[in-house]
């Protein structure tokens, strides 16, 4: 099982030490990478095997480090975010916000961040963080006040509805994000469950 307290300090200090050092400004776009990082490791397939890659291991970063070592996080951070898009999006359909993709307005906001970072930080917080989870919930502990998900056995599963022009409201992203970290939570080793909200038309 997964640890809560040392979940739960990896993601703060990647929210709120590691990615404001490399340059990421806004408090709830460091929540929201953080939040894909997070997942992102965790389900790597040296950890809980929801996709196959090492982008944040040490495996990864040697690598990267060796091809682009100006960059070496940036293109961590950018892999992760793909890799994590595109299992996403081979599951659910496109009228859909999901954690690794969150509609045109957020992701242009994102990617408007992420050309400004330096790369004076490193994400090695990750490389050692490896935990099998074994048990539901493990996300509570870095998560707001959310709605309880119910068990689930699909792969992916619907957590309600959102208008795509509601997105650009903060306090509804940072709602819209949690509910989907929450989702993932239903995750465990070589058992990924994908969270999404349909998008009202």
């Amino acid at each position: 099982m997964v640890n809560s307290e040392s979940l739960s300090t990896c993601f703060e200090t990647l929210r709120t030490d590691t990615l404001p050092s490399l340059g990421i400004e806004d408090s709830l776009n460091s929540r929201i990478i953080a939040s894909r990082l997070l997942v992102e490791r965790l389900g790597e397939k040296d950890t809980n095997y929801w996709w196959d890659s090492q982008i944040l291991g040490k495996f990864g970063h040697d690598a990267l480090a060796e091809a682009v070592p100006r960059t070496t996080t940036k293109a961590q951070i950018e892999l992760a975010t793909k890799t994590g898009r595109k299992v996403e999006q081979e599951k659910i359909d496109d009228q859909s916000v999901s954690l690794f993709d969150l509609g045109p307005f957020v992701e242009s906001q994102i990617e408007h961040e992420l050309e400004q970072i330096n790369n004076e930080a490193d994400l090695n917080i990750l490389e050692d963080y490896s935990s099998e989870i074994t048990e539901e919930g493990w996300t509570d502990s870095i998560v707001s006040e959310t709605d309880p998900v119910s068990p689930q056995t699909d792969t992916v599963f619907e957590l309600g509805t959102v208008a795509m022009e509601d997105m650009n409201d903060k306090d509804v992203l940072h709602n819209v994000v949690d509910q989907l970290v929450h989702g993932y939570g239903e995750s465990t080793v070589n058992n990924l469950r994908i969270p999404y909200f349909r998008v009202n038309q």
